[in-house]
C-alpha cells in the first residue's frame, strides 16, 4: 500500500493520504511511502523501518538490466547498441536478442 503525507487531499485509488500533521507512527503494511513536505520526522521513521520513502520528486531509477525493462526501454536499448529487431516482436523475442554478458 502507498500512503502520502501531504497538506493537500487526494483521490488516487489504492493510496492512503494522511495530512502532515497527523502523524501518530509508522504504517506497517506500507510498501511506499511519499512525504510531500517538510517533515523529517515520518522520513525518518520509515526509513528507519525499512519502508521506502521519498519526497515524490526523485526521479524513478531508470532499469539498467536489459532483461528486466518495459518493451519500450529495451527497444531503445537495443536500438542504441545496433541489434536489428521485428518492431512487432514480442518482449520474450527482444530479451533474446541481449548478448550474454
Amino acid at each position: 500500500m502507498k500512503v502520502i503525507y501531504t497538506d493537500k487531499p487526494g483521490k488516487e485509488r489504492s493510496v492512503c493520504y494522511r495530512l502532515l500533521s497527523e502523524f501518530f507512527g509508522v504504517i506497517g503494511s506500507a510498501t511506499e511511502v511519499v512525504v510531500d513536505g517538510d517533515a523529517p520526522d515520518i522520513y525518518d521513521a520509515y526509513q528507519a523501518a525499512g519502508i521506502k520513502v521519498s519526497d515524490g520528486k526523485e526521479p524513478e531509477s531508470k532499469e539498467t538490466d536489459p532483461l528486466k525493462m518495459k518493451v519500450p526501454e529495451l527497444k531503445e536499448w537495443l536500438t542504441e547498441r545496433g541489434i536489428a529487431f521485428d518492431p512487432s516482436a514480442k518482449k520474450e523475442d527482444l530479451q533474446a536478442l541481449v548478448p550474454a554478458e
